[in-house]
């Protein structure tokens, strides 16, 4: 591990496990065109010194991402329980505001002059839990953004 990534807060982890996975999509792009060459041309690039790179920026994804999720299991988010318990309650919650979201936009009847058509579902009741499920996931979010801030990545 570089002495870079040493000592750090969890969002500037988080930020280095995006850049990383970016480099390594790069790198995979370089040396796929370099593969392959006529007899008589040299690739533009040393695909061996590309693979090495791609081999260290791995290793060195490997290593954040276990400090990123050491650091999340021990965490704890007030009234959440650990940081990674409390990511996946975001999760669910925005998953869950999604599908209400396009259950509501699917529910609504259209003015297509057809008078016999009605909703199935009560849609006040359905945008009352949609504004809760949205009130909710933006207040566990914001937990989870300061605490990215201010909580030291584990080693």
């Amino acid at each position: 591990m570089t002495q870079e990534i040493k000592k750090m807060k969890l969002a500037e982890g988080l930020l280095i496990r995006a850049d990383l996975m970016k480099k390594i999509e790069h790198l995979q792009n370089r040396i796929r065109p370099l593969l392959i060459v006529s007899d008589d041309k040299r690739p533009q690039e040393d695909p061996d010194k590309l693979l090495a790179q791609l081999r260290k920026s791995i290793q060195d994804l490997e290593a954040i991402i276990i400090r990123i999720n050491k650091t999340n299991n021990e965490t704890t988010v007030e009234d959440e329980g650990s940081l990674m318990e409390a990511l996946a309650k975001r999760d669910a919650l925005k998953m869950l505001s999604e599908k209400l979201r396009h259950i509501r936009y699917a529910a609504q009847v259209e003015n297509s002059g057809a008078t016999d058509l009605k909703t199935t579902i009560d849609i006040k009741k359905l945008q009352t839990e949609m504004d809760q499920t949205g009130r909710s996931f933006r207040e566990i979010d914001s937990k989870i953004q300061e605490l990215n801030w201010l909580t030291e990545l584990k080693d």
